[in-house]
């Protein structure tokens, strides 16, 4: 466990001693600390090869733009995601709330996970051998 404060703006999870928002910059100073579980980042794979994930409390996953220069956190362009193979740029989120949980991001394609298709905007939890489907590609949550 470990003591946070939430952001009453934003949601994003801070650290008990900080006076404002990491994210936005809304004062804390209001804002009580809570005992959270300690946050660690989810393991992913795809094609059994171990994916970066960052530490933090939200994920994006989807594909790059690079004309406008937009990046996910979990970037799988490398891995063959396009719009042709029905990835988009902002397709699916993890979200952290003590335990992982998966939110597809109305994506034109869907989100399945353990080959039933999500529905948008909520989020469902992640169990360890979870398998994602993005478009055709597959992820598996190992928690």
């Amino acid at each position: 466990m470990a003591l946070i404060k939430l952001c009453p703006n934003c949601t994003q999870r801070n650290g008990a001693e900080e006076r404002e928002c990491v994210k936005c910059g809304t004062s804390l100073a209001m804002t009580e600390p809570l005992d959270a579980p300690a946050l660690s980042a989810p393991k992913l794979s795809l094609n059994h090869r171990v994916l970066y994930v960052p530490l933090q409390t939200e994920i994006i996953i989807g594909r790059a733009d690079r004309d406008t220069g937009w990046y996910p956190d979990i970037d799988l362009t490398q891995y063959g995601a396009s719009s042709k193979n029905g990835v988009s740029r902002r397709h699916v989120r993890l979200i952290w709330n003590g335990e992982w949980q998966i939110e597809d991001l109305g994506s034109l394609n869907g989100t399945y996970l353990n080959q039933r298709r999500l529905k948008p905007s909520e989020p469902l939890p992640l169990l360890p051998g979870s398998v994602i489907q993005i478009g055709k590609l597959f992820l598996t949550y190992h928690g």
